[in-house]
């Protein structure tokens, strides 16, 4: 009830910009648990990556914070 009551509040308060920040958030809670997730994993067989790997990993994730940001309006256009 407390939730729904929420997203009602939300809903009914809010702008167009509500409509969406619920349709991401699943999706954006979803993508920062993989990363935790990936990252753990990461810590236990750090030495066996080789450099192309390691590559790939700091892209991604430098370019899932690019996203957030120019998300959340932190990096201007």
């Amino acid at each position: 009830m407390l939730f729904f009551g929420a997203v009602f509040a939300i809903l009914n308060h809010g702008g167009t910009w509500s409509w969406w920040a619920l349709l991401w958030a699943p999706l954006l809670s979803i993508a920062i648990g993989s990363m935790a997730y990936e990252w753990r994993l990461l810590a236990r067989r750090q030495w066996r990556m080789n450099a192309l790997e390691w590559v790939f990993l700091v892209t991604a994730h430098v370019s899932l914070a690019a996203l957030l940001a120019g998300a959340l309006g932190i990096l201007s256009r």
